[in-house]
């Protein structure tokens, strides 16, 4: 890790209205840095774009949480933490650090940072954090990243959800369905191992009862003893219902004695057995046999000592067991009842849970997506009406964390577009303002150029005006010299310097260039006549060679110094024409200074509207 040098422990603040921001590549080069940025950090712009971001790194910053955002940012996640940032001179400073990454065509192609002002407590907060990340790294990392939490999402919270309420309704159902099965089993139990002991007691009992009643009305055939009864009702049918009887019993008892199932009962049942087959064996048995050998007083005496005391021996050892299996019937009754009720108890807390647990479900699911999607709407409203300063936290998992983060990172663009904008605004307001300065002299100095440059042209004219009036005199002198002494003729060289010398109707200043000097075009300028000499008559040729030698020499250089003359008045005129142009150029090139300075105004109007834009979005 880059320890960077000095530190000063002296903390800077700023105020909560700047808004410091950077751009990086994916190395973590520095692109773009803005005027709050730079002021705070004491860096200069050049100090900063093209160097690395870990030249403000503070030496007190834990490595695990700059691994920490690396991580989270390379996941194409925005980050958000307290940093603590170093300056140039080794103060340092606490920021709010957004970071997001910039993509394109869904690529990472470098990262953006929004720092802002933040609160003390947070700071405090940070400052204890990382204290304890230098002591555990590995147990701050596990906390501040829960990776876990990547799984929570709508695509795969429906499914789950689904699979959750299709568990609870078949868990509900199953319970439902075993409990009905358990009640069923209960009462079908109930009714077949306590009920029908009861009813197969009873039915004995019944018939016990109706043997000893067949015996007493086949008593009553007894003519001796009830002569005024009609006999309606012969004994061998009374005793064939007594058979019948018996072996009903039998039966039934039979079908009993094989259910019994714990000692209790089966010691009543013995009792109860041992006694009724003593009234059947010694009491009905008996009395049949005296009745069928119509032994009416044997059977009667039989039937009053022996069947009625056996049979209440019986019937109350029946009583006995019926009383155990009715109370052992209650008591399963009861048991089942219980069991119903505790089903019953078990369904209610299980349907009560099962509410519960949806309604936090979908508490938490609620939580999880609607609300998230809900922030993420009032923040792209509060964006549409031009507010970026809102603090617009990426929280959230899954499709509506996704949402939440897009809204952050579509904020922090935007809010780094319109620091971009602005600054350019303000690049360009200042450029404006050297650009119109840097004409203002430019137009001065064409201003000044252009009346040096006329008073050039005046200057050079008036001096071609005086060679060619020189030129004339001296050819003049040269016709007097010869004419007076010799007739030396002009020589054809010094005819044609002068025809070429004195073009007809030369004009130094044509009407454009009057009119660029501001004279009145619509005024034919006077043309310049160079002085003319005065016209002599033609002299005839005479023999050059009768002249003196000094005298041809003079004659000579005269004409060479009125030749020079012509010859420097053509130069002259040259220069002039050359003057003329630059006066043209002059005049145009102002022509081009009003038009930058026309473009400078409309790139100064461009800089305020971009001003305005970016006050909507401030």
């Amino acid at each position: 890790m880059k320890i960077n040098l000095p530190i000063t422990g002296q903390e800077i603040l700023f105020s909560a209205d700047k808004s410091m921001v950077t751009k990086t590549n994916t190395k973590g080069v520095i692109t773009f840095a803005n005027k709050d940025f730079i002021e705070v950090s004491g860096f200069s712009e050049a100090e900063l774009v093209g160097k690395n971001h870990n030249l403000i790194r503070h030496p007190d910053m834990p490595p695990v949480a700059f691994e920490v955002m690396w991580k989270t940012l390379k996941r194409g996640l925005p980050w958000r933490g307290i940093v603590k940032n170093r300056c140039k001179n080794g103060d340092h400073y606490w920021v709010d650090a957004r970071i997001v990454p910039i993509k394109k065509g869904g690529q990472i192609i470098g990262f953006m940072s929004v720092r802002a002002c933040p609160s003390r407590q947070a700071v405090a907060s940070a400052e204890a954090l990382y204290k304890v990340a230098v002591a555990m790294p590995e147990a701050i990392k596990e906390d501040l990243v829960p990776d876990w939490k990547k799984h929570l999402s709508i695509r795969n919270g429906i499914p789950l959800w689904i699979l959750f309420v299709t568990l609870v309704m078949v868990a509900g159902g199953i319970l439902g369905i075993t409990g009905l099965n358990m009640s069923k089993s209960d009462i079908r139990a109930l009714y077949f191992e306590e009920m029908t002991p009861v009813q197969t007691i009873g039915r004995i009992n019944f018939l016990m009862a109706d043997n000893r009643a067949q015996v007493g009305m086949a008593l009553r055939q007894n003519p001796a003893s009830y002569p005024d009864i009609q006999q309606d009702r012969p004994v061998h049918d009374a005793m064939q219902t007594l058979v019948e009887n018996k072996n009903e019993i039998d039966r039934l008892w039979q079908g009993y004695a094989t259910q019994i199932k714990n000692p209790t009962e089966q010691e009543l049942a013995t009792h109860y057995s041992t006694a009724r087959n003593r009234y059947a064996d010694e009491g009905l048995l008996k009395a049949k046999q005296a009745l069928e050998a119509d032994n009416f007083a044997q059977a009667e005496l039989i039937f009053n000592n022996r069947v009625n005391p056996f049979y209440d021996a019986a019937n109350a050892s029946s009583t006995a067991l019926l009383t155990y299996l009715s109370e052992r019937g209650r008591a399963k009754f009861m048991e089942v009842t219980e069991r119903t009720r505790m089903i019953v108890n078990v369904a209610i807390a299980g349907i009560a849970l099962s509410c519960l647990v949806l309604v936090v479900v979908g508490f938490l699911f609620f939580r999880v997506t609607a609300r998230p999607l809900e922030k993420s709407v009032r923040a792209l409203e509060a964006i549409a009406e031009g507010n970026l300063s809102g603090k617009v936290d990426a929280f959230g998992y899954g499709e509506p964390g996704r949402v939440m983060a897009a809204v952050s990172v579509t904020q922090m663009h935007l809010n780094v577009m319109m620091h971009e904008i602005q600054q350019s605004s303000e690049s360009i307001h200042a450029q404006c303002r050297n650009l119109n300065q840097i004409m203002m002299n430019l137009a001065e100095h064409s201003d000044e150029q252009h009346d040096r440059v006329h008073q050039t042209v005046e200057a050079v004219t008036e001096s071609r005006q005086q060679m060619v009036a020189i030129a004339a005199n001296i050819e003049a002198l040269l016709l007097t010299m010869t004419d007076g002494v010799d007739n030396t003729p002009i020589t054809s060289t010094s005819a044609s310097i002068k025809a070429d010398s004195q073009p007809a109707g030369f004009e130094l200043f044509p009407d454009d260039l009057l009119a660029i000097f501001g004279e009145n075009p619509n005024q034919p300028a006077a043309p310049v006549t160079p002085h003319q000499p005065t016209p002599t008559a033609p002299v005839e040729a005479a023999d050059v060679s009768d002249a003196p030698l000094e005298r041809r020499d003079v004659s000579d250089q005269v004409q060479a110094i009125a030749s020079a003359a012509r010859v420097e008045a053509l130069s002259i005129k040259e220069v002039a024409a050359q003057l003329n142009q630059i006066a043209v150029l002059i005049v145009q090139n102002r022509e081009d200074v009003q038009g930058a300075w026309a473009a400078s105004q409309h790139l100064h109007q461009t800089a305020r509207e971009l001003d305005q834009l970016v006050k909507y979005f401030d």
